[in-house]
């Protein structure tokens, strides 16, 4: 069974366990990125949880992905995207795309946005399918990426 669950500062535990896999999954458990994340303590989850909306996604109550939302003037950023690697392609992070979305027009945002690594073309594609559009790819003089490119989607 499959599903998207909204965290608030209740959800500390849940939402730990889903950024961590996600940690885990992009950078190692011997990261020290990890190891910062895994010694955070209930207080600094749940202040993070209040500060802005975390969603995760379970698949037979296994974390299989997460998204964060947060306000940007009277835009919104979609940022933290994750999906686990055995899950991809299975439409769960269209589910997750729709759950930032709904909450970004409940907050009356113009636009959603978001970041993406150049080399990311299965990410690209997934976020060009969904509706976004490249607003910004840095690049040099001959046309190699520099940094990461924004895309946006309006929001009606």
């Amino acid at each position: 069974m499959r599903t998207v669950h909204h965290f608030g500062p209740d959800d500390w535990e849940a939402a730990r366990t889903v950024r961590l896999a996600a940690i885990r999954d992009a950078f190692g458990e011997r990261s020290q990125f990890f190891r910062e994340q895994a010694a955070l303590e209930e207080a600094a989850w749940r202040t993070v949880l209040a500060g802005h909306a975390r969603f995760g996604a379970f698949v037979d109550d296994a974390p299989a992905g997460t998204v964060c939302w947060r306000p940007d003037g009277p835009d919104s950023l979609l940022y933290g995207m994750w999906v686990r690697p055995d899950v991809r392609g299975s439409g769960l992070a269209g589910e997750l795309v729709d759950a930032v979305l709904a909450v970004a027009r409940r907050h009356g945002s113009r636009a959603l946005r978001l970041k993406v690594e150049p080399g990311n073309a299965r990410a690209l594609a997934f976020y060009a399918k969904t509706g976004f559009r490249v607003l910004e790819a840095p690049c040099d003089g001959a046309r190699h990426p520099t940094g990461l490119v924004v895309m946006e989607r309006a929001l009606d």
